[in-house]
């Protein structure tokens, strides 16, 4: 991954210097679109053999085709593109020339999104499959964390084919929208998450928390991973408060670095909990729009609003429901991507309950999902942005499937973390 960096970085740079002496026209950004897909294509062929190497290159290749489609095939409308993609574009052009004022923006990705504008000129189609180049490296790091845990090759096979053929995975990461890098940040920061639960190195936890730092700034919701994290390092950590106190003392010292940093930056990390003024939002669960849900809960903030999270974590999950569909769009919805999560969220329970992986690794699995889900429904108030947000937890989702109804992962357990005496397992 690190020599397709380097390539695209060289592309950027490259682009930056000639960049006045462009023609006008789509013809320069072609080159640097066909010219990474080959850099792409090397990538996969020197990382992957056999059906992992056909699944991603497909996966790949379908998101290719989409970004075409949606740039020079009007007539074919690509779920979620249009109000957003043309914001995000538009501005971030005007804010790279100079002609909008950059603290009037929405988001980090406009910030971004200039920048590289700035370095390659409107150069839309590259942006866009730098995108894909993303879901392409989250997929490589979800078959490694896969391989990591040692799952079953029946079991990752579906996850990755989740992970590849899902219709609005496969929207999302095709357009000029954000979900691609913060699904890229999400899955290679578990990545190391899961090397730090099996080896205990410093290093990597460090890049779990700033990868989930990056997927924070651009979007709020993923503050569940980082506060996973950190209720990991001090439930696995706290043996070792008594006795060897340099060891954690350099974690905590580490994450309280980190969480200075966050609340000394809230209006970046926090911009959807903290309010201009700098107060924190008393949230409530509120919306518009004819795809809303849970309408008669509108308004309510407090206590009351989470004591009905339970529901929203529900309708966040699996919406759009049948008892809400407004038509075949919403039905197809629900067949295409809900039905996927019901099948995740059912399957990950029913493997739980069976396993014989000790019961605080179950309960550390659910709370894990639990933590996630609470803080993305939290905010959420529609089918459609339910849609865009779960999407960005898919790889969370799909590795808790796959430890949940794996065999092989109980005996890694045992050998990577053997419990204590008499310590119950199963259920």
């Amino acid at each position: 991954m690190i020599y397709v960096l380097g390539f695209f970085a060289i592309q950027i740079l490259a682009t930056f210097l000639i960049k006045d002496f462009l023609p006008p026209g789509d013809g320069y950004a072609m080159l640097l679109v066909f010219t990474g897909i080959i850099a792409i294509s090397l990538y996969l062929y020197r990382n992957l053999k056999n059906e992992w190497l056909f699944i991603i290159f497909a996966g790949f290749a379908v998101r290719v085709a989409v970004l075409f489609i949606d740039l020079y095939v009007p007539s074919i409308g690509i779920f979620s593109s249009g109000t957003d993609t043309e914001y995000f574009h538009e501005v971030s052009v005007l804010v790279a020339n100079g002609q909008y004022p950059l603290d009037q923006t929405h988001t980090v990705y406009v910030p971004f999104l200039s920048g590289l504008y700035y370095m390659i000129g409107d150069q839309r189609a590259y942006s866009q499959f730098l995108n894909i180049a993303c879901w392409v490296f989250s997929a490589v790091f979800l078959f490694k964390s896969l391989n990591y845990l040692q799952i079953e090759k029946k079991l990752s096979f579906i996850a990755l084919l989740i992970f590849t053929l899902m219709p609005n995975s496969i929207f999302m990461s095709s357009i000029l929208l954000r979900e691609a890098l913060i699904i890229f940040f999400t899955t290679v920061s578990l990545y190391y998450f899961l090397r730090w639960i099996g080896e205990r190195s410093f290093l990597q936890f460090g890049w779990a928390v700033v990868l989930s730092i990056l997927a924070m700034m651009f979007h709020t919701g993923m503050i569940g991973l980082l506060l996973v994290y950190i209720a990991s390092f001090v439930w696995l950590e706290r043996a070792k408060m008594g006795r060897k106190i340099s060891t954690p003392l350099i974690y905590l010292l580490f994450v309280g670095g980190i969480l200075f940093i966050v609340f000394q930056n809230a209006d970046v990390f926090l911009s959807k909990f903290v309010t201009e003024e700098g107060g924190t939002v008393d949230y409530e669960i509120f919306a518009e729009g004819g795809s809303v849900y849970l309408a008669s809960f509108s308004g309510l903030s407090g206590i009351a609003a989470l004591l009905v999270a339970p529901l929203k974590m529900f309708y966040f999950l699996f919406s759009p429901l049948p008892l809400d569909w407004r038509g075949g769009a919403d039905m197809i919805s629900f067949l295409f991507d809900s039905s996927v999560y019901l099948f995740l969220i059912g399957a990950t329970l029913y493997g739980l309950y069976r396993s014989e992986m000790p019961v605080r690794t179950k309960i550390f699995i659910l709370l894990v999902i639990g933590m996630t889900v609470f803080i993305y429904s939290y905010g959420t108030q529609s089918a459609g942005t339910a849609m865009r947000h779960r999407n960005k937890i898919i790889p969370l989702l799909l590795l808790s499937y796959a430890a949940a109804n794996s065999k092989q992962l109980v005996e890694f357990t045992k050998m990577k973390w053997p419990g204590k005496k008499g310590e119950k397992v199963g259920s």
